[in-house]
């Protein structure tokens, strides 16, 4: 597997200002109506439970953000293998989801970077929500890196993940991550998705993922 990492900006703006003559009233009877506001699920920090949001992926309360600047963290999409857009349909927190979507080939992977490591050492597990009817994605692996030659990953699907179209959210201790060669007082990637063969065009969702201090978070 190529080790070449592209970037792709996670936000893109639009101004389009247009003029025209007036044409009478307004016929606001014909137009579009537009959708109501969706009102935000809230999830609640638990007492005394810190928790890290990593700039994406997450809307809800948190002790403590690392924001994804492009300067000091990144979001990175390995050799263009996916996309990524914001999803206002299905969610588990927040206003809306992530969707990604596959470019097709032998591989496909991402993940949120550092520039300087970090000590994770007083977090618990990652949580993290997956939705997919694609069965592409039952091999999806997620981890941390220290560097390119010292990662940890391990398998969705041994937390409760399927690719049937319904909502799982997983609840990952980091010691699993640590025992498969992770050091957790530097890391430099703390969220890492890698994924195998595809068609290319298959779709995952993924919301609410974030590092909490809690042991004995359930897993759903």
């Amino acid at each position: 597997m190529s080790r070449h990492i592209s970037v792709t900006p996670l936000l893109f703006t639009l101004l389009l200002c247009a003029c025209r003559a007036p044409s009478g009233p307004d016929d606001y009877g014909s137009q579009e109506r537009l959708p109501e506001p969706v009102e935000p699920i809230v999830d609640e920090l638990l007492e005394g439970e810190a928790r890290l949001s990593l700039g994406l992926f997450y809307e809800g309360p948190r002790s403590d953000e690392v924001v994804i600047d492009d300067l000091n963290a990144f979001f990175y999409i390995y050799e263009e293998t996916f996309s990524l857009s914001g999803y206002d349909g299905a969610r588990i927190e927040g206003l809306s989801s992530d969707r990604v979507t596959l470019s097709g080939g032998p591989w496909w992977g991402g993940g949120v970077h550092w520039e300087q490591a970090r000590d994770l050492t007083g977090f618990e597990r990652l949580r993290l929500s997956l939705r997919s009817s694609s069965e592409t994605f039952n091999d999806l692996e997620v981890g941390m890196n220290n560097s390119d030659s010292e990662q940890a990953r391990v398998k969705v699907s041994d937390y409760g993940f399927r690719a049937d179209g319904a909502w799982h959210t997983l609840s990952i201790p980091l010691t699993d991550l640590a025992e498969r060669g992770v050091d957790l007082s530097a890391v430099l990637a703390p969220f890492v998705l890698i994924g195998g063969q595809s068609e290319g065009g298959e779709r995952l969702i993924i919301d609410g993922v974030y590092l909490s201090s809690a042991s004995d978070v359930s897993q759903e």
